[in-house]
């Protein structure tokens, strides 16, 4: 049991508890926080010892690590600690809607002008209001848009997402803090690339896609879409005109499974898709890929196919131990940090479905080099 030091009260965390959820179990409310994963940085908080906080600063600037700010979501001290509040309005930038499209029956692409600078394949944190907050990579690129798109899958009990798709309108402001990450476009320009993703996942690769583009990349590049149904998918005609205008591109969908009669259009054309899993189809149509730069990206809802299992996950790609999935998971996987085996909490990320393992073993025996996104 740890003790700490909150606005003139003391807080007993519990064991494993993070300071975080001990605030929030102790009736704070009031503090911002939003993917408890350290991804999104909406939970910093300033400590008065530099020592118990240092597991948690992972990510944060060099500044922010001198004037002792923390991630209270990855931080379990182990002796007693004061923490304050931090000014979120200083990490913010205000941003307006421009344009709110439903791109399927699910997905809303939501437009913002805003004063950013990042890059290609970059995420942001959104927020509703002070205490609810999400994060959601950049379809865009800075030197071909002029705004930041974002892909917003909407989800039935989503606190966010059902307030983007009903309550969001066109010339709103909301607040937004990054841009955060550091998975981009690296590879060689002749490199062979294997861009996938599954739903949402399409954003942060169509970024990275542009960026290639943007830099000359002539290699073969091989854009693989994966989605439960071919209902599912989205800017089809867009990526079919891309690929069309790129020869270097070639465009891949399968989907899983057919979509039930009561849902289905009957005069939809499917025959832009085939029928599969994304990795048996990876492993039969890329049998030989050495020297390839892969990036895979995904939500934390794709369809499962292997079993209801998390994984914590480094970027050597090594399974360090196995979870059951549970609500309080953390829900984003962005695995772009140094991590040791003392940071694993970092990365226990909630992975519902067990296809980033299988696509890490394909990424092993091939001997490529793997990115990786899941929002």
């Amino acid at each position: 049991m740890t003790s700490i030091v909150f606005e003139n009260r003391n807080i007993t965390l519990k064991e494993n508890e993070s300071v975080l959820d001990g605030f929030l179990r102790a009736g704070h409310h009031d503090i911002p926080n939003g993917c408890r994963a350290g991804v999104c940085q909406s939970c910093i908080m300033k400590s008065d010892s530099a020592e118990e906080i240092t597991h948690a600063q992972i990510g944060l600037t060099e500044a922010q690590k001198t004037l002792k700010h923390f991630l209270s979501c990855q931080c379990h001290p182990k002796s007693p600690i004061g923490v304050q509040s931090t000014s979120l309005s200083s990490q913010q930038t205000e941003g307006v809607v421009i344009d709110k499209t439903l791109l399927s029956s699910n997905v809303t692409r939501l437009r913002l002008t805003a004063d950013i600078d990042y890059r290609p394949g970059q995420y942001l944190t959104l927020w509703k209001d002070k205490n609810i907050a999400r994060c959601y990579s950049l379809a865009s690129h800075p030197n071909k848009q002029n705004y930041l798109e974002l892909h917003i899958k909407h989800l039935t009990d989503g606190a966010f997402s059902s307030w983007v798709k009903s309550g969001l309108n066109i010339g709103d402001k909301i607040k937004i803090q990054g841009p955060l990450g550091k998975c981009f476009y690296t590879a060689g320009k002749a490199q062979p690339l294997l861009l996938s993703a599954i739903g949402t996942g399409l954003a942060p690769i169509l970024g990275i896609l542009q960026d290639a583009l943007e830099k000359g990349h002539h290699g073969a590049i091989h854009l693989l879409l994966g989605a439960r149904s071919p209902d599912n998918f989205y800017l089809v005609d867009a990526l079919k005109n891309l690929a069309a205008q790129n020869r270097q591109i070639s465009l891949t969908f399968v989907y899983q499974n057919i979509p039930a009669q009561n849902n289905t259009n009957s005069e939809a054309d499917f025959s832009f898709a085939v029928q599969g899993d994304i990795y048996q189809y990876c492993k039969k149509t890329y049998p030989g890929m050495k020297g390839y730069r892969v990036s895979f990206a995904a939500r934390n809802h794709s369809p499962l196919k292997c079993g209801n299992s998390a994984f914590w996950l480094v970027p050597a790609w090594g399974i360090l131990a196995q979870m059951p999935l549970s609500p309080s998971t953390p829900l984003l996987f962005r695995p772009h940090l140094n991590v040791n085996q003392a940071q694993r909490p970092l990365v226990a990320y909630w992975l519902n479905q067990c296809l980033a393992h299988a696509l890490q073993s394909f990424c092993f025996s091939r001997k490529m080099h793997p990115a990786w996104w899941w929002e």
